[in-house]
């Protein structure tokens, strides 16, 4: 059953847009946001948060939402411009994320888990461009993003720059994003930052079960922000309660006791250059 929106849609373009789109899928006979997700082949989730303006869809789920909508041809332009506004509003950051990178902002540690993919602050323009396209987001919306991540990373770069310590797993090295020139980028970068002295780069081999395999997390902290997480498991969850803190805190540690160590990690870096530059 759907929940009132707390969103004024009068002031927040995706509260209007949510708005629109549950009038459209209640007038169209569809009773429930999990419906109406699997007929177009996404989850409840993203219906629900499309509606309460929480979230705004991006371009393919949104355009599959007015076909199964049957949306008139003489509306369809109006209920467009609305997504646009929304999305423009919405900006490149999600809602719950905000806390994270404010925080992020000011922090001068940042511990980082890399479990599938290489930590959003190490990730080029390129290899993250290449996932959220991968992800089903138009080329806007991914350059949009992309821009973002990358503007992020900035807080390992200049002259107060943060201290980074981040595990990457082995596997995520030789995983394709994007072409292989995206990758022997990204592997340079790391390789380059591995050089720094406010980074400490470690790999993870894959050599069996190891705690850490549930998802992947980052840490920040700083003298004026609470250790805060933001968890990757099923869905994003960022928090500061201390208890959650520590027991993640805990667990990077336990992580980085099967790590390689910084000289070993870069060796293992300049193999995986070699490799995906055999392969342009």
């Amino acid at each position: 059953m759907s929940r009132p929106n707390s969103r004024d849609p009068e002031k927040d373009p995706a509260a209007a847009l949510g708005q629109t789109l549950k009038r459209l899928r209640e007038a169209a006979g569809i009773p429930t946001w999990a419906a109406a997700g699997t007929r177009i082949g996404y989850g409840e989730d993203l219906i629900r948060k499309g509606e309460s303006g929480a979230q705004v869809p991006s371009e393919v789920p949104f355009l599959k939402l007015l076909q199964l909508y049957q949306v008139p041809d003489l509306m369809r332009p109006t209920v467009i411009d609305m997504w646009k506004l929304a999305r423009k509003a919405k900006g490149p950051i999600p809602e719950y994320f905000e806390l994270y990178i404010e925080r992020e902002k000011l922090s001068t540690f940042l511990r980082l888990w890399g479990l599938l993919l290489v930590p959003g602050p190490l990730q080029t323009y390129e290899y993250a461009h290449a996932i959220f396209l991968g992800a089903g987001l138009d080329e806007d919306a991914a350059a949009e993003k992309a821009a973002a991540r990358v503007e992020r990373g900035a807080i390992v770069h200049g002259p107060n720059a943060a201290n980074v310590t981040a595990l990457i797993y082995e596997p995520v090295l030789t995983l394709r994003v994007g072409t292989p020139q995206v990758m022997v980028g990204q592997v340079a970068y790391l390789l380059k930052m591995s050089q720094r002295r406010n980074a400490i780069l470690q790999v993870v081999p894959a050599d069996g079960y190891f705690p850490g395999l549930d998802g992947e997390f980052a840490i920040v902290s700083g003298p004026e922000i609470p250790d805060t997480v933001d968890m990757v498991t099923v869905e994003d969850h960022v928090t500061d309660d201390p208890a959650a803190v520590r027991t993640v805190a805990a667990l990077f540690d336990e992580i980085r006791s099967y790590a390689r160590n910084a000289k070993e990690s870069r060796s293992l870096l300049m193999e995986a250059d070699e490799r995906w530059n055999s392969q342009q």
